[in-house]
């Protein structure tokens, strides 16, 4: 555990802070949470019931965490009253990465007055926020942390902050151990991935992996967080997918955005940050550089609008595209040409030097003419002593000396000779040059520092009132971050559909569909690795096929194929396009996995209580919506036992709860059940014996084993 009395904002990376509560109300179970976002200046909060397993509370730490090197998670915790629930949370936060945890006592929760020192930071007050002031434990979480970091002490904060409710249920609910067993994310995977590739030493891809081919950073956190955010709404989804096949549609537009438009776009989370610390009179680090990023960000933004004006738009262009463009490009109105007009474009173009245009400013025009007028007499200077040495002469920069004279070695050492020596100061002499000075170019030199130093101090006022104007459109720049990511996110799923050599499809999302219908879908991952990646169908039906019981010979594909479908809704959600030939779904508000057996020996756990503690959760969060992977449920104790725990739970999930539901198992006997039960069918995966040699076909047929 990491202890940390006050976290700076002056930071580089962004800061996220969750500060939750837990507690008892009637017996319940209660989640209190507020999540501060310092780089969005956002507050949310939100209050939640939890069962023993705290499934929820396991999907907000998947949901806010955003596990990348820009970011710090801080977590401020009071823990549950019992020790029992308290190691179950430290287990959950243990897999989690999270880089600093502060527990808090519970009597920081209970504030009562905690309106004041919130109401000050907040752009609208409590009031304001009817739905929100009613969560009074969110709230009290809020103000623990808002004291904590005594951001109402600061006068730069008030009136600068947000305050929304966090919806835990506006997104897809993922599970660290969904997470692990799909290779979402690049962590804990080589068990499986060697059991995937047959031990074989080849490289392998998780999902980010295959995905995040985003040109900027800006894209490829927001990947990230679409990826542990998917979506529920039909309608998001959907949008989402129509400008996906608008840019596969458009070959010129996604190829000006992939190799031109996205890549001159910095860093734009970072660059609105700095100008809210100028405009916030905070400690920042801004400088000519950061005005000039926003000037290139304008300009580009203005040639990615004659480019998609010049295009053959659809409604869901003009509306997803080219309107918000145009607002935005509205936002900015009048920078380009300050910032133009301010700072010399072709220095920081030419030189990389970023200093204000002196026409900018009267007085840095003035002495802008006496430095001028000083370069003029050293230019001079140099001209005399090239006639009297009889040599050539180069005026060279100095570190140290500002202004040097420089000639060919040997030229030069011998007119030295012929003349007067003395009045030239060797400074230094290497292998076919000599530089040098004389007194009164040192006299020249000092006085164009001095004037120099001047210049220095008054463009430093001026730079001053240019960054204090451009600050002013720290909001602008947010903006064109929030689109530009989003625009780096969908063009580089268009890009991996058109690079993909087989086919990828666009899922057809409904909410009121009752069936899952994958046509020859595959796994996104494996067949980047694998050529000869088998294909299979899963059609699942909520009143005929719910319950699928796949059997077949280990190495088989079993694993593979549940995963595949789970991945492939997955990518459905987060609004890309899947690997298959066609693709229906409903709305899933769950991907939920209970793969593998494994002990907690140091917890004193075995293998069977491990295996009915995951059941268990699994069968409390999932819902008639959600889609339950299953891999060999029942291994970790004897075979009766084991077969009668995984029928037990099976026919829980086919009589009681009614989601989808894949289940690979070793339990023929299972195979009795789609006999017996409504809903359930048998599947295998094909394998054929010649010569007495096992040949795996990883076709997955309807029957069994």
């Amino acid at each position: 555990m990491i202890e940390e009395k006050e976290i700076e904002y002056q930071d580089e990376k962004n800061i996220i802070i969750l500060c939750t509560n837990f507690d008892y109300q009637n017996g319940i179970r209660q989640v209190s949470a507020a999540i501060i976002n310092y780089d969005q200046r956002k507050f949310q909060i939100t209050e939640f019931q939890d069962s023993e397993h705290f499934s929820n509370f396991e999907s907000l730490l998947v949901q806010t965490n955003p596990q990348d090197q820009q970011t710090k998670f801080v977590l401020y915790i009071n823990y549950p009253d019992l020790q029992t629930e308290k190691e179950k949370i430290q287990d959950i936060i243990g897999q989690c990465d999270i880089q600093s945890i502060q527990e808090r006592e519970k009597k920081y929760f209970l504030e009562k007055n905690y309106t004041e020192d919130i109401n000050k930071l907040l752009k609208k007050s409590l009031q304001q926020h009817i739905q929100e002031s009613t969560l009074t434990s969110a709230l009290q979480c809020l103000n623990c942390a808002v004291l904590d970091q005594q951001l109402s002490k600061d006068q730069s904060n008030f009136k600068q902050f947000t305050l929304e409710k966090f919806v835990l249920n506006k997104f897809m609910k993922l599970d660290l151990a969904a997470i692990n067993a799909l290779l979402i994310f690049p962590k804990q995977q080589d068990q499986y991935r060697k059991s995937l590739m047959g031990g074989a030493e080849q490289s392998f891809q998780t999902l980010v992996d295959l995905l995040d081919k985003c040109k900027t950073q800006i894209g490829s956190r927001l990947l990230r967080r679409w990826i542990r955010q998917p979506l529920q709404d039909e309608e998001e989804i959907n949008k989402r997918l129509d400008i996906v096949e608008y840019l596969i549609q458009k070959n010129d537009l996604r190829n000006y955005l992939q190799t031109d438009f996205l890549r001159k776009i910095a860093d734009l989370d970072k660059l609105y940050v700095k100008f809210y610390k100028v405009a916030s009179n905070k400690k920042h680090n801004c400088n000519l550089s950061d005005c000039i990023k926003v000037y290139s960000l304008v300009e580009n933004m203005n040639l990615l609008y004659q480019y998609l004006e010049n295009q053959e738009n659809t409604q869901i262009s003009e509306n997803q595209l080219l309107n918000p463009l145009f607002e935005l490009q509205n936002q900015f109105n009048k920078l380009q040409s300050m910032i133009k007009q301010s700072i010399d474009l072709e220095k920081a173009k030419s030189q990389n030097e970023y200093m204000v245009n002196p026409m900018f400013s009267p007085a840095l025009t003035e002495i802008s003419k006496k430095m001028k007028t000083i370069q003029s007499e050293i230019n001079s200077l140099k001209q005399e002593y090239a006639r009297e040495l009889g040599v050539e002469i180069k005026i060279v920069d100095s570190n140290t000396h500002t202004y040097l004279f420089e000639g060919k070695k040997k030229e030069t050492d011998d007119a030295f000779r012929r003349k007067n020596h003395q009045k030239y100061k060797i400074i230094s002499m290497k292998k076919t040059t000599i530089l040098y000075t004389t007194e009164d170019l040192q006299s020249l030199v000092a006085e164009y520092n001095c004037i120099s130093d001047e210049y220095t101090q008054e463009q430093k006022q001026v730079v001053d009132k240019i960054l204090a104007v451009v600050s002013s459109y720290y909001p602008a720049m947010e903006n064109a971050s929030s689109y530009i990511s989003q625009l780096d996110v969908l063009s580089t799923f268009a890009q991996l559909v058109v690079n993909s050599p087989t086919k990828y499809t666009k899922p057809d999302i409904q909410v009121q569909n009752n069936r899952i219908n994958l046509v020859q879908c595959r796994h996104p991952c494996l067949e980047v690795v694998d050529n000869n990646c088998v294909p299979n169908d899963c059609y699942m039906d909520k009143e005929k096929s719910r319950f699928h019981i796949i059997t077949g010979p280990n190495m088989g594909g079993k694993s593979t194929y549940i995963r595949q479908v789970a991945l492939c809704v997955l990518l459905a959600h987060v609004g890309c396009y899947i690997p298959a030939e066609k693709a229906e779904m409903p709305v899933i508000d769950a991907i939920i996995t209970r793969v593998g057996a494994s002990d907690m020996q140091i917890r004193g756990i075995s293998t069977f209580m491990s295996e009915m503690l995951e059941a268990s959760c699994m069968l409390k969060t999932a819902s008639e919506k959600s889609l339950i992977i299953i891999d060999e449920l029942g291994r970790g104790t004897a075979t009766n036992e084991g077969f009668g725990l995984a029928w037990a739970i099976s026919e829980y999930i086919v009589e009681k709860i009614q989601g989808f539901c894949l289940f690979a198992t070793h339990f023929h006997e299972m195979t009795k059940m789609g006999k017996e039960m409504k809903g359930v069918v048998n599947y295998y995966v094909d394998c054929v014996a010649v010569n007495n040699k096992l040949t795996m076909q990883y076709r997955v047929k309807e029957g069994f084993a």
